[in-house]
């Protein structure tokens, strides 16, 4: 890890206490999800009880914009068992689309647990990360719960307010700090309190 990565991510780490740290290469493609997956029930498990310390896990990349108040609404209805969630390609295939795309997708606990006991995906860690998650759950005949909130959660267009859905749970391609501003802005984000002392419009 480069030097200015590991500055910031200790201090991520210090102020919010929710970064996790694996042995394993940056890449989409050499193992990265398996071993984030797999790792998962060694570092947040319930310690040996039989409730599990979480309903569900999502991966998400670095450049999606995530409205959690809108994800949890959603996921209240979800099932919390044999879950695969996120935008399933093929987009309209609303009922076992093959895999969820990567921008985020979501995992039920008892997923996770067998991923990190399954001889077959350690074997099969390699690959394109959404479409190889997407192998392993159908190769092991898991996930039979699949959600597909397309179109919930999409690619950046534009920072016309048209652009953004109003019931939208995550916006992905977000590799520029201007979309990021555009995104933050529209969901009122940014929004500086008029009524402050140190705020002069």
């Amino acid at each position: 890890m480069p030097p200015e990565h590991r500055a910031f991510v200790a201090l991520e780490a210090r102020a919010y206490g929710d970064v996790l740290v694996l042995d394993c290469a940056e890449s989409a493609e050499q193992g990265k999800t398996y071993t984030y997956f797999a790792s998962l029930p060694a570092m947040l498990g319930s310690g040996g009880g039989d409730a599990r310390p979480y309903d569900y896990v999502m991966k998400v990349d670095d450049d999606t914009f995530l409205r959690l108040d809108a994800l949890v609404e959603t996921l209240r209805a979800a099932p919390r068992e044999d879950m695969y969630g996120g935008v399933g390609l093929p987009f309209h295939d609303r009922e076992f689309p093959p895999f969820m795309l990567g921008m985020g997708y979501l995992l039920s606990w008892d997923l996770v647990e067998w991923i990190a006991t399954s001889d077959m995906v350690r074997r099969e860690a390699m690959g394109v990360e959404d479409m190889t998650t997407g192998k392993w759950l159908n190769m092991g005949n898991k996930a039979k719960n699949r959600v597909n909130i397309f179109p919930r959660m999409y690619d950046y267009k534009s920072a016309k307010g048209e652009d953004f859905l109003e019931n939208t749970i995550g916006v992905h391609q977000l590799k520029q700090d201007l979309r990021w501003a555009h995104t933050l802005e529209h969901f009122n984000l940014t929004r500086l309190e008029p009524s402050s002392k140190l705020h002069r419009f």
